[in-house]
């Protein structure tokens, strides 16, 4: 069974990933983040986003930044606002409650997107003493269904919730699908959020995911959390070499713009075969209509994702390293199917 189209994740390593921790991997080096290679690579970030005063940190999951980012924002007694489809409500078994303790709010979204105006009404409760006070709402860029924030709705969406008092997260595990969909600058696409999660793993890296802080004195004891959840790497360089590969020759704008084209390909294959697209493809992922019958028989060639069972909607993902010829031999699979 093929894992071509189950996940990024399930691509390989893109060989500049593997050439940088072999460059790397010569004498020693200073622990937990204190070498130059993190350094540069933390500079590096810093530069692409355009954020000279911004903290980095590196962890080796998404799952993980994510949790550090939220977690070293709240109190107990806040609470955490986010999509009804977010990563950190349905794919992260509870860790940012868990490690932080806030309560965890699902927002109504289309396809991920959120309204500015839903955060009015939780921004409103704050101040007694018997609800959850609002503090940090985090978005998704690209969304879990594939969609891109257009740069002028992330920066109205932004600023709304800063009008709010509300600290903002960019979850951006295909934050680089989002910028090259967008042909915008990096800064662009994430708006004035305060935090970033800026994906790696999901775009060629072997492992690995950084955490850009914008305005670190939100976030004062941020390096406390990665700490105590076991994410600050003894050998940090091995994390941060990559980066600093894929940031050099914006290769790792090369790469999801290969994804997306990829994507997009796929996407109007379907259509061609007579399918529907659930959503709009406009990163890396297609979500198509598939009944009962055809997606267990797709499944005995393809491990596809269907990530709500009582709707029949199944998910592929292009990657940096999708062929034409893995897409002709999906979509000459289907044919044969319907």
């Amino acid at each position: 069974m093929s894992t071509a189209f189950a996940s990024d994740n399930a691509a390989p390593a893109h060989p500049a990933a593997l050439v940088a921790l072999q460059q790397v991997n010569d004498g020693s080096a200073a622990a937990y983040g204190a070498d130059e290679v993190t350094a540069h690579a933390a500079d590096a970030l810093r530069e692409t986003f355009g954020c000279p005063d911004a903290e980095v940190l590196f962890t080796f999951t998404g799952t993980a930044a994510n949790i550090i980012a939220l977690a070293s924002a709240v109190q107990p007694w806040q609470e955490i606002l986010c999509s009804d489809i977010a990563h950190i409500l349905v794919d992260e078994a509870g860790g940012p409650v868990r490690l932080s303790g806030a309560q965890l709010t699902r927002l109504p979204s289309s396809d991920g997107l959120i309204d500015p105006t839903a955060l009015d009404r939780h921004a409103a409760r704050r101040g007694p003493v018997h609800h959850s006070q609002p503090r940090i709402v985090s978005i998704t860029q690209s969304t879990e269904n594939g969609r891109v924030w257009p740069a002028p709705a992330m920066t109205q969406f932004v600023d709304h919730a800063h009008d709010l008092d509300l600290l903002v997260h960019v979850d951006g595990s295909r934050l680089a699908n989002a910028v090259a969909a967008l042909g915008v600058s990096p800064e662009e696409a994430i708006g004035d959020a305060d935090i970033i999660t800026v994906g790696g793993t999901k775009n060629g890296m072997l492992f690995g995911d950084a955490l850009l802080v914008r305005t670190p004195r939100h976030f004062p004891g941020i390096r406390f959390v990665q700490k105590q959840i076991g994410h600050l790497a003894s050998k940090n360089r091995f994390v941060a070499a990559q980066f600093l590969a894929f940031l050099r020759d914006d290769l790792w704008l090369r790469t999801a713009t290969h994804a997306n084209a990829q994507a997009a390909q796929l996407g109007a294959g379907f259509q061609r075969l007579g399918l529907r697209l659930a959503c709009p493809v406009e990163a890396n992922e297609v979500f198509v209509e598939l009944d009962a019958e055809t997606h267990r028989r797709l499944g005995e060639y393809y491990a596809v994702h269907q990530p709500d069972l009582e709707v029949p909607v199944v998910r592929f993902v292009c990657a940096w390293s999708t062929t034409d010829g893995e897409i002709d031999d999906v979509l000459n699979t289907l044919r044969g199917l319907l």
